[in-house]
């Protein structure tokens, strides 16, 4: 089958797909299998797939071993550098979603832009292949540099509709939730990775989204105060919702 055919078959038959910020109309099948390829955004305080693990977890004990969270990561990686090792990730195992996290000035810089959307082209277009879904990461902007948001979400909300796939708005909770909770940190020294808290909330963000349900309920903090974790729980939910326009 060539990628054209089956981008179109896998269009047609998945639920994620209609308008970026539109929600399904029906609830899309929860994922046994999620793979994140991305760089340092991804793999700081130990993944957020390990997080996301203990928030499934903690909403139901069995699906410990009945879904597979995985990161392929390379410090400071763009997209491209990715082909390889996803080729071969395809190869090992059947995903049922796989998210894309690209440089975090990928997707802003002139002279990166372009090999950013073709390089994300090609990713989707191999793991649609593969009957996966794909998914772009919406990364956040530097905690010095908070233009950066508005940004990333036209650019990225943008390309989720030209390639049709869904978009999960990280970034957009990372703007949120210091409303939500003044002198929250995010972002580390450098501005620019994670804190725990950032990794955590996150985590929530790619629980709310790919299984489109609060994580507020769960018990899972990531050994954060448990009024953190809760406001950050509520903040990922809430970007979501507000997102894709769910009720």
């Amino acid at each position: 089958m060539t990628v054209a055919l089956a981008l179109a078959a896998w269009l047609l038959a998945s639920p994620l797909v209609a308008d970026t910020h539109d929600p399904p109309e029906a609830k899309p099948a929860a994922p046994d299998s999620v793979l994140f390829v991305g760089n340092s955004f991804t793999f700081y305080n130990n993944s957020i797939h390990t997080h996301l693990r203990h928030l499934l977890e903690s909403d139901d004990p069995s699906l410990r071993d009945s879904v597979f969270l995985k990161s392929m990561t390379i410090s400071g990686a763009v997209l491209s550098d990715h082909d390889r090792g996803l080729k071969q990730m395809l190869e090992q195992w059947d995903w049922d979603v796989v998210v894309l996290q690209g440089h975090s000035l990928e997707a802003l810089e002139p002279d990166s832009r372009a090999n950013f959307e073709t390089s994300a082209a090609r990713l989707v277009s191999m793991a649609v292949e593969d009957r996966a879904r794909p998914v772009l990461f919406m990364t956040w902007a530097y905690s010095d540099q908070p233009e950066m948001t508005a940004k990333l979400k036209q650019e990225y909300s943008r390309l989720g509709e030209e390639l049709g796939v869904m978009v999960v708005p990280v970034g957009l909770a990372f703007e949120q939730a210091p409303a939500e909770l003044p002198g929250l940190s995010l972002h580390t020294a450098d501005f620019k990775h994670p804190t725990l808290e950032g990794t955590y909330l996150a985590a929530c963000v790619f629980y709310s989204a790919l299984w489109r349900k609060s994580a507020e309920p769960l018990d899972y903090g990531a050994g954060l105060p448990d009024d953190v974790a809760e406001a950050l729980r509520l903040t990922a939910w809430r970007t979501v919702q507000q997102y894709y326009g769910i009720q």
